[in-house]
This record gives C-alpha cells, structure tokens and sequence, in this order.
C-alpha cells in the first residue's frame, strides 16, 4: 500500500514541500531550512518551536504538551508546537524567511593586534618565453622557472588541466595568485581586480561572516543569521546528541550550516561588487564541536569523559572539501586552532584580537554565550575553562525570552516615573533578550522587587510601555541564576589557579555579541563578574570575528595562532571537587 503524502505549504512565500503522514512538522521545517527555534531540541520542553498554522491543524488534535506550554491566546491564534504537531493532511504554515542581517556594522579593526597587512594570498605577475622547436620545456616548468616565489608549484588539478589554454590565452603573461608557494589562480596581466578573503565565526546561536580586501586590509561587508542548528538544541550538547542519535544526524546539522553560509556569501559578494571567484583565503573560528560538524567529524568523544576531541590544531582545506565551493569556489580555507573540547578556536581568536596578551597585569577575558568561556592571564601564564552556562542569555528557558532580534527588549533602567526599556530597533515586543534580562533582574533588586535568593514578589514582574508587555517570571529569575553563576564559578577556579583575588584584576574584557551589549554595570550588580571598578570593564564587540579577519590579513597571526593554543593551560572544571560548592555560593544575587 503506498505511503500517503501530503502537502506543507509555506506562507507568505506559497512554496510547497511534501511531507509523509504523521511526519512531525519540526522535521519538515528543518529538512526545509526553515527558521524555527527548538531550545530542547525538540523534546517538548521548552515550547519555543511554535508555528502559525493557517490549515490543517484540526486534523491533529492539541497534545497535552501543548496546552501547557501555549497560552490561551496563542491556541485561539492557531499556533501549534511544531515538535508535538503530525502532519494529518494538507498544512498551510506561517514562517519566517532565515533572515539576512545586512544591517550590522563594519567592526574597526584593533591595531594593536595586526602589525602589518601581510596575507597568506598575494600576486605575482610573470611573463614567459615562448616555446619553439629548441625550447621544449613544459607549461608547468616554464610558469614556475619565471616566478620569483621561492619553489612555486600547482597542487590543484582542475588549474592544472586549465594551465595549456590559459597561458597561450593570456598570450603568455599574466598574474599569479599565490597561496604561499602554491599557484592557486592565474589572471591576464592586466586585471586589475582585486583579491579577497572570507572570515567566518561560526557561534552556537549566531553566524556572522565578514569580507575583507587582502589589499588594503578593509572589511568591505560584514553580514550574519541565526544558526539554523538552533532548531535541533540551543546548546552543543543537544546538537551532539542530536549527531550520535540520528543515521543521519550529523549531515542534517552540517547542511544546515552550510546552506546558510553559502546564503551570506553570495549576500557578501553582492553587497561589496566582490565576484566570489576572487576570494582566495577563508578562515573559521568556532567552538570545537562547531568545528567538528562542519566538518563533518563526529563530534561524540566530546560529549563524555574524558572529552576527546579528534583534533584541535590548525588545519587548511579547499572550498570543495567543505562543501562551499557553490560559494567560495577558489579559496582555500583555514580552521584556526582550538585549545581543548570545550575552549574552541573562538577563544584563539579572542585572544589574538582583543588585547589580552598585550595588556598588561592581571586581564580576565570572558565570551558570554551558551557556553562560558574564559581566559586569565597572569604571571605571563593563560588559563582557560569553560562553563555551561546554557542558553538564558540567548534567550532558551526564558518564559519570553528571544535572541537579540527586531522587539526584543535589549535595555532596562529606573527613571523617575518607574522603569523604562528599549527594544531592538525599536520594535513591538516580541521578547527580552539576555542582556535585557540582566538589566532587569538589576532594577528589580535595586526596586526590592527581587532579593538576593531570587524570591521576587508576587507571581511575576511586568515590563509595560509603548512598545508593549513582557513578564518576568521566577523560573526566568532562577534560569540567569543558573547562568550567572556558572560563569562566576568558572572565574574563580581560574583566580584560585592562578592565585588571585578579586582586588587584583586589573581589567575585564567581554567578549561576544552578547558581552558587547550588555551593561558592565548590572552585570557587576548581579554577581555575574567579580566586584571590580566597572571602569576596569571592557566590552570588546565579536572578538572572535575580528580575529578571524586578522587571520586573513595576516598570515603571522595564523603562526601566533599555533604557538598560543599550545601555550594555554586548560583547566577541566569537573575534576574540581569543590566546584560544585563555589557554583551554590554564586548563585545569589548580590555584587562579589
């Protein structure tokens, strides 16, 4: 008997997929790239993958999933819970495109951390002697005797193959374009365009890709999504668990990424009048489990004891071995080097564009994220740890929370009529991203709303205004406890390993988008930080990005790159008996 099909139509766009009987709609929207926002991983925990369905729901009665973690008014809307909800029939479902955020700004590049413009891509120009009956020398021979580029060669067949028609083409003249000793391109003598290189930071929640002039070191375009991998987990766990547990997990996580990468490249190219045929060096920075999926490795020993991953070091690629040669067909692309499971190449990058190493004293660098993690410098010495401080501050577990997109509430404060706050862009409410949170937890113990264990008064605090409502409820108070503490308890195992206190940081960095917006201020208020002057605190925006681009523009930041990641002392938290007691004692809501 043959399967019944039936038809998922996406609104506005009108396109129509097929989906079996009983399929659960979640899986469709993710085969289908569809932005949706599955915290739990779809576990029905979390209630933050709802759809808008204009047909077809009746044909699926409402679980009792559902009607715990839907208002009334949301069911009487017509959402759904795509992780609880079959397809029975024909469905007309309301979505959102994945958005391209063309908005973001063009991030200044941190002189002190780049010495020079000296990419790993550059041009030679040649011209060469013309073969005839006494000078039988090959092609190949011919191009590199001319090229002054100490022991040039062609590793890449499809140039190889091009080689004969090119160079009698360009009437045996052109240019060049070198990967090091390697000839990866050759143009005509007179073109004069230029060549480009890609940067990429691949977050848990965010994915934000930055093109820049291997000339004269300018970023040209900078654009950036949502991780499509949020709709199997916020968190890398979930996305691990995700890999080992399907037949085909991994490679429906890896073609999330992928597709939308490609998506912001060509958006790039369009954006900067960049042909993507003249991007010729890539670089990638991410967490080591983020690697390890775009990759295509599995990410499994990662997840257990005694956390093994299966590489950690640098390591370069062509386009095609990656899948990104739709986008990036020449380039080549390099992994930065992480340091350990859990202290990704994110951090490499930090640390290279941030400052840290040139600052001097005692310098804590965090990036604030599903993950905490941190480095401590001091003594000439690096220590690193990572916390999971889950997705709070992304807005995961939170009743309203929401990433920092268009109505999210991003700031709070007390005024003299009661408390204010803004949202992205100015937008209607659609939530309260995470640094919102932290300003509003600050209000409400500064209005004795909430005291130092997180017990609020009365069922829940409300943020009314213009812009419309959000509720803050005690389940959210207890999620950024959770958070905050983490990260906190993480800082002081590396200020105990090092053998600091407080009084002797001498600054903070936080790094991250999210670290860029929130208020160092409330951040200390809540406990999140240890009590420093806030003026010894420093948001440094994507640090990570930034030292992806720095990868580009300077091939000596890659070899400073492998040097750090060995130098780094990793501190593994769970082999800390006393960790889980410094993680209660940071868990109250006061300055320390």
């Amino acid at each position: 008997m043959k399967e019944a099909v039936y038809k998922v139509t996406f609104l506005p766009s009108q396109r129509t997929v097929t989906a079996k009987r009983g399929e659960i709609l979640l899986d469709v929207l993710r085969r289908e790239s569809q932005q949706v926002n599955a915290v739990c991983g779809g576990k029905g925990n979390c209630g933050k993958c709802k759809a808008l369905l204009a047909e077809g729901s009746e044909a699926f009665p409402l679980t009792l999933t559902e009607s715990r973690l839907l208002t009334r008014d949301e069911i009487a809307a017509g959402y759904r819970l795509s992780c609880q909800f079959k397809v029975m029939t024909d469905v007309r479902v309301k979505t959102e495109d994945p958005a391209l955020n063309s908005a973001v700004s063009k991030p200044p590049l941190p002189k002190a951390s780049i010495r020079e413009i000296s990419p790993q891509v550059r041009v030679e120009e040649f011209s060469l002697c013309r073969p005839d009956i006494d000078d039988q020398a090959s092609d190949y021979s011919r191009l590199m005797s001319a090229l002054v580029t100490e022991r040039p060669g062609i590793d890449r067949l499809s140039l190889l193959r091009r080689l004969p028609h090119v160079i009698r083409e360009l009437d045996y003249r052109g240019r060049a374009v070198l990967y090091g000793s390697e000839v990866i391109d050759i143009l005509p003598f007179s073109n004069e365009s230029g060549i480009f290189g890609v940067a990429i930071d691949i977050g848990t929640t965010t994915l934000a890709v930055y093109l820049a002039d291997l000339k004269s070191g300018e970023i040209v375009a900078v654009r950036s999504a949502s991780n499509p991998q949020s709709a199997y987990g916020q968190d890398v766990i979930s996305r691990i668990d995700y890999a080992i547990k399907r037949d085909e997990g991994i490679d429906e996580l890896r073609t999330a990424v992928l597709t939308t990468l490609n998506r912001l490249i060509d958006d790039l190219c369009k954006g900067g009048a960049v042909s993507k045929e003249r991007i010729y060096d890539t670089s990638i920075v991410g967490n080591t489990t983020m690697i390890h999926i775009l990759l295509g490795i599995s990410p499994e020993r990662i997840a257990s004891s005694p956390f093994i991953p299966t590489f950690t070091g640098g390591k370069v690629f062509e386009s095609r071995e990656l899948d990104l040669e739709e986008s990036i067909p020449n380039s080549k692309i390099y992994i930065m080097p992480g340091i350990s499971a859990y202290v990704g190449s994110d951090i490499t990058a930090d640390i290279l564009s941030s400052g840290f190493v040139e600052d001097s004293g005692n310098v804590l660098l965090v990036d604030i994220g599903t993950n905490g993690e941190m480095a401590l410098k001091s003594g000439g010495r690096i220590f690193a740890c990572s916390t999971a401080a889950g997705p709070a501050f992304e807005g995961g577990n939170i009743s309203q929370g929401t990433i920092a997109r268009p109505g999210a509430v991003d700031h709070v404060w007390l005024n003299g009529e009661g408390v204010g706050f803004s949202t992205v862009d100015g937008s209607y409410v659609s939530g309260i991203c995470g640094s919102g949170l932290i300003d509003a937890i600050a209000v409400m113990m500064d209005a004795g709303v909430v005291n130092e264990s997180g017990r609020i008064k009365g069922e829940h605090f409300e943020l009314d205004g213009p812009a419309g409502k959000v509720r803050i409820t005690r389940r959210d108070i207890r999620e950024v406890q959770l958070a905050k503490a983490a990260i906190r308890a993480g800082v002081s195992v590396l200020m105990d390993r090092v053998g600091i206190e407080t009084r002797d940081i001498d600054r903070i960095l936080l790094a991250g988008a999210f670290g860029n917006y929130i208020d160092p201020e409330n951040a200390l208020r809540i406990g999140m930080l240890p009590n420093v002057p806030v003026e010894r605190v420093s948001p440094v925006g994507n640090a990570a990005g930034l030292g992806a681009v720095l990868a580009v523009l300077d091939s000596g930041i890659r070899e400073r790159a492998e040097s750090l990641s060995s130098e780094v002392h990793y501190v593994e938290l769970s082999g800390r008996k006393d960790f889980n007691e410094i993680f209660v004692e940071n868990l109250a809501l006061r300055e320390g």
